[in-house]
């Protein structure tokens, strides 16, 4: 028995614990995809205008080489040799702009990616609650059904009401349980989809209301997405994917290095040389990598354009919604329309062809305030995402 209470008591603390707010699951995110795309993005950018840095094209190399020399008459020598190359990039203007943006870019990228983070994850918990909610009223939605099934019985044993009254709850009682099944099913989807951005527990707990609505102001908002972090996130990798390519194209048609060798022939006798090497670009070389570099960069311009008009439709979208949204009100009260139905149908005042649809109409009543509200809640955390700025 001891046992059995020992291991009962981590599932009572936890049935005790308070339910989990979105601001406790924030600080237990998951790194999303992107922000790990943005990171690799800036790290590979960091890496290409290392390449190019104190004028080097590329690192330099050092060879060493040393061989026997044979003197007809005399001792047997070693010569040795040291060649050094150093690849020349003498753009140092591009390099410059590409440091720039690259400056410029890092912080934003990284905002960007942060904020739609965090907005994936306000998603998934409005869905996680919802989904909460919903499996409540559906718990709740069968309760109700088989205690009027019992009234119906008890009604058709007194010779009542006929049997086919019976037999209509009968019918909602299966469709009800299997609406239970369907929300049982999206409660485990909605957590799975949660538990992928954060460290939440591996089973289903209680979530903490998403709070009181805002009130609707959309005086600023239209400049506020401006300068939003995402936007200017989207114009800053323009600036940087198109700098990127100008450095690729200067590195791939830099050809002067310089070359330096000292070598020992002779006991005492030594040799130092200086000098440049020039690299010949073979036929249409040069012609076809600038050809390449503007359609790369065509490429690069139109996806971001398309980015730009899609971000803007969003947030066109999102205002819309939330200018139209209505002014807040009393929530009806939904539950005691519903204990009042089954009253009377109980004392025998409404027959369950009667009840049954006014309770239908009463559900489908608290499932769309449900979905309203949900639907509110992420309507105004997709506007806080697109209007945080970068500061």
């Amino acid at each position: 028995m001891r046992l059995l209470l020992l291991g009962a008591l981590p599932w009572a603390l936890m049935a005790q614990a308070p339910p989990l707010s979105f601001s406790d699951i924030q600080g237990r995110a998951r790194m999303s995809p992107d922000q790990y795309r943005t990171q690799a993005l800036l790290a590979e950018r960091q890496r290409a205008l290392a390449s190019s840095r104190g004028f080097l094209r590329d690192g330099p190399s050092l060879g060493l080489s040393a061989g026997p020399r044979t003197n007809p008459g005399g001792p047997a020598t070693t010569d040795q040799a040291l060649d050094f190359d150093l690849p020349l990039f003498l753009a140092g203007g591009t390099r410059n702009r590409l440091e720039a943006a690259l400056g410029k870019a890092d912080p934003t990228l990284r905002k960007g990616a942060g904020i739609e983070a965090k907005f994936r994850l306000r998603q998934a918990y409005l869905d996680a609650w919802l989904a909460e909610q919903l499996l409540s009223l559906r718990e709740a939605d069968l309760v109700t059904v088989q205690s009027w099934r019992k009234a119906a019985q008890t009604r058709l044993d007194a010779g009542a009401d006929p049997a086919f009254q019976v037999s209509l709850v009968d019918g909602e009682v299966l469709k009800t349980q299997l609406e239970l099944e369907e929300a049982r099913k999206q409660r485990v989807l909605a957590w799975a989809g949660l538990q992928s951005l954060a460290e939440v527990p591996s089973q289903p707990v209680p979530l903490d209301q998403p709070g009181d609505l805002p009130p609707a102001e959309s005086a600023d908002l239209a400049p506020r997405f401006e300068r939003g972090a995402i936007r200017q996130a989207l114009q800053a990798r323009l600036d940087l994917e198109q700098q990127a390519l100008r450095h690729q194209e200067a590195l791939a048609t830099s050809r002067w290095s310089l070359r330096a060798n000292y070598s020992k022939e002779e006991p005492g006798v030594s040799i130092a040389k200086f000098g440049l090497a020039y690299r010949f670009a073979r036929p249409g070389e040069g012609r076809a990598l600038r050809q390449e570099t503007e359609a790369n960069l065509q490429v690069v311009k139109r996806e971001l354009e398309i980015a730009l008009v899609e971000l803007d439709a969003r947030f066109q979208s999102a205002l819309q919604r939330f200018q139209a949204l209505p002014a807040p009100s009393p929530s009806p009260d939904f539950e005691s329309s519903l204990r009042a139905v089954g009253l009377r149908l109980t004392e025998g005042k409404e027959r369950p062809s009667e009840a049954l649809p006014i309770r239908r109409q009463l559900l489908e009543a608290q499932v769309a305030r449900l979905r309203r509200l949900h639907a509110n809640h992420l309507l105004i955390a997709e506007l806080q995402a697109l209007t945080e700025g970068v500061n």
